[in-house]
C-alpha cells in the first residue's frame, strides 16, 4: 500500500512540473523564442509521458517554428502511445496542412470528430478546410455548432471569414472587431485577424482604417518572428549579396555547353503577388501539363551553393556527373510531392524563385522559363495585406519599406541574371494577360510548345477543382476578373513612402505615371 502511495504521490509531482514546463513553453513560444520553448515542453514530455498535452504543444511549436517535418515525426510519436488523442490528432492535421497534404490533414481531423465528437478543433480545421476550397456553405454548416456554442477570437475569426467569402464585408467587420478586443491574445491570433478586418474594411472602401489594420496585423508578425531573424541574412541583403557577385563573375562558365534532361520542364518565377496563380491555374487546364506549387524543390541545392562565394564558384564549374546529382535531388522532391510527370510538362510555379535561376541554367537548360510582372504597387500592396506562411522573404513583408527594398532587389538580380546567364525568360505581364487573357495565352502556350484548349480559358473551373494555398485562391476561383488591377491607388497616400523605392522599377517596366 505504502508503494502504490508513493508511486502515486511521485506521478503527481511529475504532472504538476510537467504541467509547470508546458506553461513555461507557452510563455516562451509567445516571445518568439522558439526553441528554448521545446525543450521546455521536451522536458514536460519526459515527465508526463502520458498526458498528450506535451505531445501536442511540442509539435505545434515545431511547427511555428517552420520545422514541419520534425513536427510531424514528433505528433506520430505522440499517437503511437496516445493512439485515440483528438486534439494531437488535429495537431498533426495541421502540420499536414502546412505541407499541402490536404486529404491526409482532412482524414486526421474527421478521426478526431469520430473520436470526441464535440471536439471544437477538429470541427474548426474542417471548417477551415472548406474555407480553402472556397465551399462556403459547407463552412457555415460546419461552423454552426461552434458559434452557437461559444464565442471565442478564433470562432470569430472562422464566421468572420466565411462571412467575408459570402460578400457580407460588414458581418466581418463586426466579428473580427470583436475578435480583437478579447484579452489574451497571442501576436499570430492578432495578425490573422487584423488583416483579416482590413480585408473586410477594404471591401467596404474605408482603405484608410483598412491600412492600419493591415499594418497593426504586420507588426504583430513582426514582433513575434524579430529575434529569429535578427541572428539571420535579410533577404534584402541575400538578393543583393547574390547581384554583386554575379555582376563580377566569370560569364564564361554560364555559357559552357550543359546537358538538356529529356523532361518537359517550365518554370513560373518572377515575385509574389505578381499574377503567377493565375496563370498556373490557365496551364494547368492543360491536359498535358502537371502544375507544381511552390514546393522546395531547389531548397537542398541551394544550401549547397548559393550561401558562399565557394559555393557559387563549385556551381560555376558544375561537372556532368555533380549535375545529374542534383538533378535526382530535385526529382525526388516532385516525387514526394506525389506529382506524376511521365508525359506531362511539369511546370515548377515559385513566385519566390527569381534568385533560383542559376540552379536552373545550369541543372535544366532547356527548361523554358515564365518570368511575372505587375505593377510594382500593386505588388508592393498585396504583399503587405496578405498572410504568408513566414520565412525570410516573408518577413521582409511585415513592414512595407523592406517589402519595396526587397521587391527592387529581386528585380535588379533579375537584370543581373539576364546579361550573365544563358536564359532568356519570357515576360509576362499581369495586366495584359487579364485584358487581352487569350490571346496572351495562346503567346504563352506557344513558348511552351503547346496549343490552347477550352479547359485552359476556364481558370475558375480549374481552379475548383484543384487545391490552391495562395492569397490569391478566392480571386481565381472566381474567374478572370480586373478587380486586381491599379489596387493601390486607393491606397496611394499610405505607398508614398515607399513610391520613391518602386519609381526605378515603374520607369523600367513602363508603369510611370498613374499607370
Amino acid at each position: 500500500m505504502g508503494s502504490t502511495c508513493a508511486t502515486w504521490r511521485l506521478r503527481v509531482v511529475s504532472e504538476s512540473e510537467a504541467a509547470g514546463l508546458r506553461a513555461t513553453g507557452v510563455r516562451l513560444q509567445a516571445a518568439g523564442r522558439f526553441g528554448e520553448a521545446a525543450t521546455a515542453f521536451q522536458r514536460a514530455i519526459t515527465l508526463a509521458p502520458s498526458r498528450p498535452e506535451g505531445w501536442t504543444a511540442l509539435t505545434l511549436c515545431l511547427l511555428a517554428d517552420r520545422r514541419p517535418e520534425p513536427a510531424l515525426a514528433m505528433a506520430d510519436a505522440g499517437l503511437a502511445r496516445l493512439p485515440r488523442s483528438a486534439d494531437l490528432l488535429c495537431a498533426k492535421a495541421r502540420v499536414l496542412q502546412s505541407l499541402s497534404r490536404v486529404a491526409e490533414a482532412g482524414e486526421a481531423l474527421r478521426q478526431a470528430l469520430a473520436i470526441e465528437p464535440t471536439n471544437a478543433e477538429a470541427r474548426f480545421g474542417l471548417a477551415r478546410q472548406a474555407v480553402e476550397a472556397g465551399d462556403w456553405d459547407g463552412a457555415a454548416e460546419l461552423a454552426a455548432p461552434l458559434a452557437s456554442a461559444r464565442s471565442s477570437p478564433q470562432i470569430d475569426w472562422l464566421v468572420a471569414r466565411i462571412a467575408l467569402g459570402k460578400g457580407d464585408h460588414s458581418a466581418a467587420v463586426e466579428r473580427t472587431t470583436r475578435a480583437l478586443q478579447a484579452p489574451g491574445l497571442t501576436p499570430d491570433q492578432i495578425a490573422e485577424t487584423s488583416l483579416l478586418l482590413g480585408e473586410a474594411l477594404d471591401g467596404l472602401g474605408r482603405t484608410a482604417e483598412a491600412f492600419q489594420a493591415f499594418s497593426r496585423g504586420k507588426s504583430a508578425l513582426r514582433g513575434l518572428y524579430a529575434a529569429r531573424a535578427a541572428g539571420r541574412e535579410s533577404e534584402v541583403d541575400k538578393l543583393r549579396r547574390l547581384a554583386a557577385w554575379f555582376r563580377a563573375a566569370d560569364r564564361a562558365p554560364w555559357h559552357e555547353p550543359a546537358e538538356a534532361a529529356d523532361q518537359k520542364h517550365a518554370f513560373l518565377l518572377g515575385f509574389p503577388r505578381s499574377g503567377t496563380t493565375l496563370l498556373e491555374q490557365a496551364l494547368a487546364g492543360h491536359p498535358d501539363v502537371v502544375a507544381l506549387e511552390e514546393a522546395p524543390t531547389f531548397a537542398d541545392a541551394y544550401a549547397e551553393f548559393m550561401n558562399a562565394p565557394d559555393g557559387l564558384e563549385r556551381l560555376a564549374r558544375l561537372s556532368p556527373a555533380e549535375a545529374e546529382h542534383w538533378r535526382g535531388v530535385y526529382w525526388r522532391v516532385v516525387a514526394e510531392r506525389g506529382v506524376r510527370t511521365e508525359g506531362k510538362l511539369l511546370l515548377d510555379k515559385a513566385p519566390a524563385g527569381t534568385l533560383y535561376l542559376p540552379l536552373i541554367a545550369k541543372l535544366f537548360p532547356a527548361a523554358k522559363v515564365l518570368f511575372a510582372v505587375r505593377d510594382p504597387r500593386d505588388v508592393a500592396l498585396s504583399c503587405f495585406r496578405n498572410s504568408f506562411q513566414m520565412n525570410a522573404l516573408t518577413y521582409a513583408f511585415t513592414d512595407l519599406v523592406e517589402t519595396a527594398r526587397c521587391y527592387a532587389a529581386t528585380m535588379d538580380l533579375a537584370e543581373v541574371y539576364r546579361d550573365v546567364l544563358p536564359i532568356q525568360p519570357l515576360e509576362v505581364r499581369y495586366e495584359r494577360l487579364v485584358d487581352g487573357f487569350a490571346g496572351e495565352l495562346g503567346r504563352i502556350a506557344d513558348f511552351l510548345g503547346l496549343d490552347v484548349t477550352p479547359d485552359m480559358l476556364d481558370v475558375a473551373g480549374t481552379a475548383s477543382r484543384r487545391v490552391v494555398r495562395t492569397p490569391s485562391a478566392p480571386q481565381v476561383r472566381a474567374g478572370l476578373n480586373r478587380q486586381g488591377l491599379g489596387r493601390w491607388r486607393a491606397y496611394a497616400d499610405e505607398l508614398a513612402p515607399v513610391t520613391p523605392i518602386l519609381a526605378p522599377w515603374l520607369e523600367r517596366l513602363g508603369y510611370g505615371g498613374e499607370g
